[in-house]
């Protein structure tokens, strides 16, 4: 598989590692970067043409580079002991609280440990519907992105929990810091999302696109000394496209606070991570006559970032 991407005029003279992490997306780790680099699978394709580059090499707005992903190594599905926090549990199904920076499953050009290797460490059996490599995922957030997460143990849970995803009967609340304010207080963002035409490992708006739908309620908004506008958005999503509600808040000019992928000022923020949380789910549960309702409390971060965001 080859990408090609970019340098953007606010991305020059940055370190070659640095902005390719900056532009091929989360899943992918800097470790992994470098090691294509060194590996010869990086390419600057604009004159002049070089293939011999370093972690450290710095690029120029306008330049072109071409990834040629190596193939994919074998998956590590051994399970390895990380800090995951069980929020409520039954023998059908578990619901945990996703740490950020894990990736929920393995994926290409990233060969460091994922929530599933977290999981096979604390349970002796997961739903094995998803497949060999993603054993109880029955739903995924991103790697920067944490928060509540459900997790099938039995065969039986996946199908049914799989199902109430689709029909829309689980309610997933999340909440996101925003640079800047929408223009609208509360609205619905009705607009298709496909990969981008060019940078394969994003996502865009795209007309020919799957339909993808985000509602949003701004909960409070903040100006900081030097006039810079915050917003803390309410948000829930009616289909669950890959990067929804960062595309969706981009093209808003509203980008989630601390997107490395999707804004320009992620690297300011990075000392919060994405501010993008899962927080609550709702539903009936599959197999008894009662609701499961749980709400987590905001992370540190979160309430970190209020704290300092007057001073920015």
């Amino acid at each position: 598989m080859k990408v090609t991407t970019y340098v953007q005029e606010d991305q020059n003279d940055l370190r070659l590692d640095h902005f390719l992490a900056q532009s091929t997306g989360d899943d992918i780790s800097r470790t992994s970067i470098q090691k294509w680099i060194k590996g010869g699978h990086i390419e600057r394709v604009s004159e002049p043409k070089t293939s011999n580059l370093k972690p450290n090499f710095r690029v120029k707005s306008g330049e072109t580079f071409e990834i040629t992903i190596p193939p994919k190594p074998k998956l590590n599905l051994s399970p390895v002991e990380m800090p995951i926090e069980i929020i409520y549990e039954e023998e059908e199904f578990v619901i945990i609280n996703k740490p950020a920076g894990i990736a929920s499953h393995g994926g290409p050009g990233d060969d460091s440990p994922s929530l599933v290797n977290g999981l096979l460490y604390y349970f002796k059996n997961l739903s094995q519907i998803g497949g060999e490599i993603r054993p109880g995922i029955v739903h995924r957030l991103d790697k920067p992105t944490s928060g509540l997460m459900v997790i099938a143990k039995t065969d039986n849970a996946h199908i049914k929990l799989s199902s109430m995803f689709q029909k829309r009967e689980i309610e997933k609340t999340y909440y996101a810091w925003l640079v800047q304010t929408p223009k609208l207080p509360e609205g619905r963002i009705d607009l298709p999302l496909g990969r981008h035409p060019t940078e394969r490992l994003k996502m865009c708006v795209r007309k020919d696109g799957r339909k993808a739908i985000t509602t949003y309620k701004i909960i409070k908004s903040i100006s900081s000394r030097k006039s810079r506008n915050f917003s803390l958005a309410e948000i829930k999503i009616e289909t669950g496209r890959t990067h929804q509600i960062r595309v969706h808040f981009q093209n808003m000019g509203c980008p989630v606070v601390g997107d490395m992928l999707y804004s320009r000022t992620g690297n300011e923020f990075a000392q919060y991570g994405l501010l993008l949380f899962s927080q609550t789910l709702k539903f009936k549960h599959p197999f008894k006559k009662k609701i499961i309702d749980i709400t987590l409390p905001f992370p540190e971060r979160f309430t970190r970032f209020e704290k300092e965001a007057e001073f920015r």
